[in-house]
């Protein structure tokens, strides 16, 4: 691999804000996960879950992920299906 010149290497770095906090805002509410699943979606449904979660943020004034989306549902449907 061709080493870039020191000069190019730098114009890339972006300086950090001085104000900027050094550590998340809400590091403690953070759940430790143990494995990381990854989903395949045909097109029209990932289109419908960004419709879904854009109108739900437009009505909750909230942000909203898809991975809360998915735990959501995952939650209600181990709540229905066991006991």
């Amino acid at each position: 691999m061709v080493r870039r010149p020191r000069e190019y290497r730098d114009a890339l770095v972006v300086p950090k804000r001085q104000d900027a906090p050094s550590t998340p805002a809400a590091a403690d509410d953070r759940v430790p996960y143990a494995h990381t699943l990854s989903m395949r979606l045909p097109m029209d449904q990932y289109r419908r879950l960004r419709r879904w979660a854009a109108a739900e943020e437009e009505r909750t004034g909230r942000r909203i992920t898809h991975q809360a989306v998915f735990e959501a549902a995952l939650a209600e449907f181990l709540d229905k299906h066991s006991g």
